[in-house]
């Protein structure tokens, strides 16, 4: 498992999640989120040991964006809920959640298991099925995206 860089040593009060989403056809879309508050390295460890094999989580489950909402627009049945988190930094950036780091890691402490299931069902009913002729079929397709993900 490859977990998160954490480069928490830089200038800054607010800390910085980039999470990734890799879609069924293996497109990906990369968000990230600041939260006010300085994370020290025993709550990026915390962040860290929970998160699932692969280094995954289900941002639903913890308040965060689900980033299928802004990536596309439509659910597939070869989607999935699991994010991966790919960073965990400091940074001068404004915050851009109503969301500080003391409540998100109330949040993430508070899991006792991620639950995609609930996560996908929400998904594909708030979504709804691809447009007939609008679904990719092509598997391995290593197009990335940035997307904003909408605050928490």
């Amino acid at each position: 498992m490859r977990g998160p860089r954490i480069e928490i040593g830089g200038p800054g009060e607010a800390t910085r999640l980039v999470m990734i989403y890799t879609d069924g056809t293996n497109h990906k879309f990369t968000s990230d989120l600041v939260l006010a508050g300085r994370i020290t390295a025993e709550q990026a460890a915390a962040l860290v040991d929970k998160l699932a094999p692969g280094g995954e989580f289900v941002p639903r489950d913890v308040g965060m964006p689900m980033l299928q909402r802004v990536a596309n627009g439509f659910w597939h049945s070869s989607d999935h809920a699991w994010h991966t988190l790919d960073e965990i930094a400091t940074t001068t950036d404004a915050s851009t959640s109503d969301v500080d780091l003391a409540a998100l890691l109330l949040r993430w402490a508070a899991v006792d298991e991620w639950d995609p299931d609930a996560a996908e069902a929400e998904l594909a009913d708030e979504l709804g099925p691809a447009p007939d002729g609008d679904e990719e079929e092509e598997e391995d397709d290593d197009e990335e995206r940035t997307v904003s993900a909408p605050a928490p």
